[in-house]
């Protein structure tokens, strides 16, 4: 999977450490950024405005090192702060590491009910091919009349 880079809007907010983490997981240094995201962890309290995203950051680079069970660091992340996109988006990233794909297109669609305008989730939506709504919801996706009528409407568009 490709990485799809974090969205924000000021960086010289958060801790040293974490812009570290970023850089370096961007570079694919995946256990070099798991450790600038630990020490950002630590460097925060329990309610700190970026504990979240500090915890997202780490679990998803830990996964990404091996470590299967990090994802619970990014679950609890978007329970805590299911607002933030770049939050949903580690976590939709994870799920779909672990071959959860339903789990990480209902992260996304959580995270676009939040952060409608957030370029990553719309990736990963776009990369997950998720479908558009059928024409008529009542008949299934294989009947001619529905077959028809989403032909013409992807004409229209």
């Amino acid at each position: 999977m490709s990485y799809i880079k974090a969205v924000y809007f000021d960086l010289n907010e958060c801790c040293e450490d974490f812009v570290k983490g970023i850089e370096l997981l961007e570079q694919s240094a995946i256990s070099d950024a798991s450790k600038y995201f630990q020490r950002a962890c630590k460097s925060v309290s329990d309610d700190h405005k970026f504990f979240s995203k500090y915890h997202s950051y780490y679990g998803f680079s830990c996964l990404l090192s091996g470590s299967f069970d990090a994802i619970e660091l990014c679950r609890h992340a978007v329970k805590k702060t299911p607002f933030d996109g770049d939050i949903c988006m580690n976590l939709a990233r994870a799920e779909i590491l672990l071959n959860n794909r339903l789990d990480a297109l209902d992260v996304i669609s959580k995270g676009l009910r939040y952060s409608s305008n957030h370029d990553g989730l719309q990736k990963l939506q776009s990369n997950l091919g998720v479908r558009t709504r059928k024409p008529l919801p009542f008949l299934s996706r294989s009947n001619p009349i529905s077959i028809a009528l989403g032909k013409r409407m992807r004409k229209v568009r």
